[in-house]
């Protein structure tokens, strides 16, 4: 086989793969079920912001976030925040973060929850508040099970030293 014809079967492969794509990404493999619209942008965005399989595009991962966060999606709401929580990034905003944390977290996101205790603790774009801080981390420990209490317990404790 010649350079030729092994670069026309491999176009042909790839070209099948990615017309695959966006099903794969609106499958839920844990599960078995198709997910929603948001939950399916929420994993593309995901892509996006972490380059896999060479696909990294900040301005598309945000785009996708903010579309998932707007339809509801709490993955999506915590990942924004993330996003504008990054200093090195150009996104870098401390009360969009708060903001879409706190929709995260109100919606029931312990990530969220947890980091919005850590910016209330050191005063990251909030009134820094110890009453707000402890307050959002006994929700974080109040919902979670006792060997993932005892282990946020030991992460909080060991970041407090």
């Amino acid at each position: 086989m010649d350079a030729m014809q092994r670069f026309n079967r491999i176009s042909a492969v790839i070209c099948l793969l990615l017309s695959c794509a966006p099903r794969a990404f609106a499958q839920d493999n844990r599960h078995g079920e198709t997910m929603g619209a948001a939950a399916a942008q929420t994993k593309l965005a995901g892509v996006y912001q972490h380059g896999h399989s060479g696909l990294q595009d900040p301005a598309k991962a945000l785009a996708g976030f903010h579309r998932a966060a707007s339809q509801g999606d709490v993955e999506a709401q915590y990942n924004l925040a993330k996003m504008y929580e990054d200093q090195d990034s150009v996104l870098f905003d401390y009360s969009k973060a708060d903001s879409w944390y706190r929709l995260a977290a109100t919606n029931g996101h312990r990530g969220a929850q947890s980091r919005l205790g850590l910016l209330f603790e050191f005063g990251k774009g909030v009134a820094q508040s110890r009453v707000q801080a402890h307050m959002w981390y006994s929700i974080v420990f109040s919902n979670v099970d006792e060997a993932t209490s005892a282990a946020a317990m030991a992460g909080y404790l060991q970041h407090r030293i």
